[in-house]
């Protein structure tokens, strides 16, 4: 037994692991039937209740792909051809006749439409140069800048379709490039597929929009909180902040902007200093009080108490809905933004979209949901701003942005270039909101909202203040979003109903339990005690693959359960090759033990090769392959290291474990 006990040991480890990464898949499912048991308000008790546990497990639970939970498969294609047309700086009849015969080809033709642009204008004799370059560029370094604005257009398409897929409401949405200009979207559970297209093919719609006032959209909050908790009591909020409790030390990094005419010489520029000053929500009745808020707790961020009655949480939340779920800060900075923890935003957003809530806040003043979040102690946390309604300025009149390192400061910037309508504008409003902060929202979603330091003349911005490389990229890719949209194509679409789905769930459910019940049924049969040793690794393989699944987040399909029942077929071949080695030996005249031990040793060499040839097909298909073809790569991969763990290990200390007390079996 002492020789065994590491291999026991692993054996149950893993098992445990195995059941612990499969369980959110089964909590989740048990919940879902709860859900659909309940109706009306007991429904949406249910899920206020249990939304932190919901949330939980569907972010742990094992994914399902389209043709399990149903659908819409969509492959756009960003239409290159019309933005060469756009990026032109002449257009003549050669260019558009060019264009339309490139159209034609490239329809047919797997080749680059850059390239095939490219042959084509030579062929008339003509040049990118001649139409996209300036009089000192090479023809080499305008194809690489072409190549650069198609790249960043496909990278601009996909921002934009992510953002209002997210809007959308679709959990686990697959968004990702394929090729050289076409983008594959995979979006579970959709049951309004024209909804959908109508939302894929929209223009993008960037504005700049000013941050509300925060004295005002306090008193909005406090309106809203009354009509939410049906009392009018009257706690305000600067009373609630006095106590306002804030524990943890996550402490959130303020946007901040430099603005400058870069088209004045260096030393003239408008720049505006970082604001570095403590994030605080000023009492303005009493002005020696101030309460900190620049840190978060991870706790309990918006348990506010009143002192002069010490409510208890319960009282606290029946009164206080809305400040129990967000806490209100940079009031002395320019805003009253409000940061709600993950497990919080759903109950914010079903209170902004009660018609109640609507009525007491300002037809001026909408609500949007900042792209920045942080972590807090494990939990992200989303931000809330409260802007205006009406845009100040639109997206159309930026002609180009870019993300650079500034050399003076070596922190990430993006400039912004304006065309002369929009540079006019541009001067009007940051003159006329000099200390305020604009918002720049792509399709209701704010990417930044830095400050107005000083009137900005000449239509050029510069954007100060980023934390990283890729959020100035992102920065960058957002307001070009709005300058220069390539459109959006939908080439190739698939739609698959839920039921088809539950459908194919049961019938790949079936199969699967009907081969491993036939497996199971043969290997007794064969080889008597030995096919039921093998029997029970073969469950425990098939626990070991689900529970890998699970692990990885991965997302099981149609042809990953096909996957799975192959794994079964390999599983009972390893241990045919073993048995049949044991019974050679037997034959032969040895020892239950020594032939046991032989067998597993000579059978070693040929299960590794086999195994480990499927393992490099597994590898290739899920390489090279896509979408369903990796689907089924990804589980025959799990599954034969799986098998090689089963057959080799669990199988043989059984067997030693059961001879070591003296009990006898057979091979049939």
């Amino acid at each position: 037994m002492k020789k065994n006990l590491s291999r026991i040991v692993l054996t149950i480890v893993l098992i445990a692991l195995a059941i612990y990464f499969i369980y959110p898949t089964y909590k989740d499912y048990t919940l879902n039937q709860d859900i659909k048991n309940l109706s009306g308000q007991d429904s949406l008790d249910f899920l206020i209740q249990h939304s932190d546990e919901i949330r939980s497990n569907q972010e742990k639970r094992i994914k399902l792909g389209l043709d399990l939970k149903g659908g819409m498969y969509v492959i756009m294609d960003v239409d290159v051809i019309k933005l060469l047309e756009d990026l032109a700086k002449k257009k003549d009849d050669a260019l558009t006749n060019t264009l339309n015969e490139v159209k034609v080809i490239s329809e047919t033709s797997e080749e680059p439409i850059l390239d095939i642009f490219k042959t084509k204008l030579q062929e008339k004799g003509l040049t990118l140069k001649s139409y996209y370059g300036e009089i000192r560029d090479d023809e080499s370094d305008v194809e690489s800048k072409l190549n650069d604005e198609i790249d960043n257009s496909i990278d601009r398409a996909v921002e934009v379709i992510r953002n209002r897929i997210d809007q959308y409401g679709v959990a686990e949405p697959q968004i990702q490039k394929i090729g050289g200009k076409r983008i594959l979207v995979e979006l579970p559970g959709v049951s309004n597929p024209d909804d959908v297209k109508q939302l894929l093919k929209g223009t993008a719609l960037l504005e700049f929009k000013m941050v509300y006032d925060p004295e005002k959209t306090v008193k909005v909050m406090q309106e809203v909180n009354k009509v939410i908790a049906g009392t009018s009591n009257d706690t305000t909020q600067n009373d609630l902040l006095k106590n306002l409790e804030l524990k943890d030390s996550s402490t959130l990094k303020k946007e901040e902007i430099v603005k400058t005419d870069t088209s004045k010489k260096k030393n003239n520029k408008d720049i505006v200093k970082k604001d570095t000053s403590t994030k605080k929500i000023s009492d303005k009745k009493d002005t020696s009080k101030k309460t900190d808020t620049s840190q978060l707790t991870t706790e309990d961020t918006s348990l506010l108490e009143d002192t002069s009655k010490q409510l208890s949480q319960e009282e606290f939340i029946k009164q206080n809905p809305l400040f129990f779920t967000i806490a209100t800060v940079n009031f002395e900075s320019g805003a009253a933004d409000a940061y709600v923890k993950e497990s919080d935003k759903e109950n914010v957003k079903r209170y902004l979209s009660r018609e109640d809530v609507k009525a007491v806040i300002p037809t001026d003043m909408e609500f949007a949901w900042s792209q920045r979040t942080f972590e807090a102690e494990g939990e992200t946390i989303h931000i809330l701003l409260a802007i205006k309604k009406e845009a100040e300025l639109t997206g159309g009149v930026i002609v180009d942005a870019s993300s650079n390192i500034d050399p003076t400061s070596n922190t990430p910037i993006v400039t912004m270039e304006m065309d002369s309508e929009g540079a006019a504008d541009w001067a009007r409003i940051t003159g006329a909101n000099i200390n305020k902060r604009c918002a720049i929202v792509l399709d209701g979603v704010v990417y930044s909202s830095p400050v107005i330091r000083s009137k900005i003349t000449g239509g050029n911005s510069q954007i100060e203040g980023i934390s990283s490389v890729q959020e100035a990229k992102l920065l960058e890719i957002v307001l070009k979003a709005g300058a220069l949209p390539a459109p959006l194509e939908i080439i190739e679409e698939r739609s698959i109903g839920p039921s088809l789905g539950e459908d194919s769930i049961k019938s790949g459910v079936i199969s699967s339990i009907g081969a491993l019940f036939l497996v199971a049924l043969f290997m007794i049969f064969y080889y008597k005690f030995g096919g039921s040793v093998a029997d029970i690794a073969l469950l425990i393989n098939v626990l070991f693959v689900i529970g890998i699944l699970a692990s990885f987040k991965a997302t099981l399909t149609l042809p990953g359960i096909a996957g799975l029942i192959l794994t079964l077929g390999m599983a009972v071949d390893t241990n045919v090759l073993i048995f049949e080695r044991i019974r050679e030996e037997l034959n032969t005249g040895k020892p239950m033990r020594t032939a046991i031990d032989v067998g597993y040793k000579k059978a070693f060499s040929a299960i590794i090769d086999t195994h480990i040839t499927s393992i490099i097909t597994a590898l290739i298909l899920y390489q090279f392959g896509s979408g369903p073809i990796q689907g089924f790569a990804l589980t025959l991969m799990f599954g034969l290291f799986a098998n090689l763990f089963t057959a080799i290990v669990i199988t043989h200390f059984i067997f030693d474990a059961l001879l070591e007390k003296g009990k006898k079996f057979s091979f049939g």
